[in-house]
């Protein structure tokens, strides 16, 4: 795994964002972890996903809850999805998200 994905994605204020991430390659997942940041173009950190594990399997997750705390003025971020091993970390996705606040844009 030696290349990063790129992928913009949407975000909608008060809904859950989850996404699945299948990883291959010869990777010992045992002790895996996920990471994902939400940060604004300044790089200052707006929310870290929850991130869980099943076999070879990326579970990357923003409550709905957590997004109505977000800053009314944030409209575009960037984001990044880290596997961590014991032997290495894989930068598996990046891109920008688009916030979407106003629940009739739902």
């Amino acid at each position: 795994m030696d290349y990063v994905k790129r992928v913009n994605e949407t975000l909608h204020i008060g809904s859950d964002w989850i996404r699945a991430y299948a990883i291959s390659g010869d990777i010992n997942f045992t002790n895996a972890r996920g990471v994902c940041k939400l940060r604004t173009h300044a790089d200052d950190l707006i929310t870290e996903a929850q991130c869980s594990m099943e076999d070879n399997r990326l579970f990357v997750e923003i409550k709905g809850t957590d997004s109505l705390t977000f800053d009314k003025k944030l409209r575009k971020v960037k984001y990044d999805v880290f596997l961590i091993t014991d032997e290495q970390v894989y930068k598996l996705v990046m891109g920008n998200m688009t916030i979407v606040h106003d629940v009739s844009m739902h």
